[in-house]
């Protein structure tokens, strides 16, 4: 009974192990499997818990520091399942399978958990060794295991930097053109010169396959959610605002008969639809679409904030000497109807990687967004 018990409860652990190596290394699925699951989000809950009750500073320095770890977590977790695993299947046979030097004779338990964790890491010291053919197998197995889990980890951790090296280069490319901040409108305005747009398709058509690229990134590394970046124009969520609020501002605020070629590119839809896409599936992905928005303003307020953000950008456009929409009420109501589709589900995103609405798109004061070193004011 102890056998068949002990050898149950081993296999199902190595059982375990074995999907979620597969689920979160092997398969593209968006999900980690159970294992890496429990962990990033006991990890990423418990950090962002503490965080969101300091300073932004020190929120961002918390949180920062989660996405490396989950790593190291993660292989540890799957060692020490492992060890464990073999060492129940080993535990019911010892010492009656195994030849144990009388200097290293111990407890049943200790002798077991000795021998899986010298065999998973190929150290094998000889003094305790299986003489039965099934736990030669067995042994053979585990040392086996122990490999291939080190060849995957070190390709594992190599593809998900850089995932992350390309995040960071795709990010530093929408920072500069949107006048280092969330200035969606200075994206456009960079590529007007003497009175027409040079390159603007270009760049949008670079940010379609970008910001299709990160979602693949993090489809297949669901741990790249939670590397939390202390600047915040690295971070995902500003790349999707600035590139819907390009999109929006393209659609409501330039004339459409002096840029009829910008307004109408194929280029614009599928930058909008590839990005609101993202946004979806990384909505799903997190399962947020079960979390309420925490709402802190009216929905009067909210449609001031956006009435502000739609003036500010009209004004920023006609200081550069691009001709915006001649109705300017029809523009309103196309820039309100686009903010409104996708507003809650990315505030919802930011949110929940520990991030201020306002440090995401400036809606209410540029500066906050741009500046990423600001001193936050004294409370007195």
């Amino acid at each position: 009974m102890k056998i068949v018990l002990c050898t149950a409860l081993g296999t199902g652990l190595l059982m375990l192990v074995a999907y979620d190596v597969y689920a979160t290394i092997l398969h593209a699925r968006g999900r980690s499997g159970p294992i890496g699951e429990i962990l990033n989000h006991l990890a990423w809950g418990s950090a962002r818990f503490v965080a969101l009750r300091l300073s932004r500073s020190g929120r961002h320095r918390l949180l920062n520091m989660v996405g490396p770890l989950l790593l190291p977590f993660l292989i540890v977790s799957y060692i020490l399942l492992l060890v464990a695993g073999f060492a129940l299947i080993y535990y019911a046979r010892m010492p009656a399978e195994f030849v144990v030097a009388p200097l290293a004779a111990s407890p049943a338990w200790i002798e077991a958990i000795y021998f899986s964790g010298i065999t998973l890491t190929t150290v094998g010291y000889g003094d305790i060794a299986p003489h039965t053919t099934a736990m030669r197998l067995v042994a053979l197995v585990e040392s086996a295991s122990g490999f291939a889990l080190i060849s995957l980890v070190v390709t594992y951790l190599i593809t998900v930097y850089s995932a992350l090296e390309r995040k960071r280069a795709a990010a530093l490319s929408f920072y500069h053109q949107a006048e280092e901040g969330a200035d969606a409108a200075g994206i456009i305005a960079h590529h007007f010169v003497e009175g027409r747009f040079y390159g603007l398709d270009a760049t949008l058509r670079l940010a379609t396959r970008d910001i299709q690229g990160l979602l693949e990134s993090h489809v297949e590394h669901p741990v790249i959610h939670y590397f939390h970046p202390l600047q915040v124009y690295k971070s995902l969520p500003r790349m999707l605002f600035l590139l819907l609020e390009s999109c929006a501002v393209i659609r409501s605020c330039l004339d459409v008969e002096a840029y009829r070629k910008i307004y109408s590119h194929p280029v614009v839809r599928t930058l909008d639809a590839s990005t609101r896409h993202v946004l979806f599936e990384l909505d799903s992905s997190l399962g947020l679409e079960r979390r309420r928005a925490r709402r802190t303003e009216t929905a009067y307020e909210e449609s001031r904030r956006w009435r502000g953000r739609f003036v500010a950008t009209l004004r920023r456009l006609r200081d550069t000497g691009i001709k915006t929409r001649a109705d300017e009420a029809e523009g309103w109501e196309e820039y309100r109807a686009r903010r409104e589709e996708w507003e809650s589900k990315l505030h919802r995103f930011a949110l929940y990687l520990g991030y201020d609405w306002d440090e995401i798109t400036g809606d209410r004061d540029l500066r906050y967004a741009a500046d990423e070193e600001m001193e936050e004011p004294m409370k007195e």
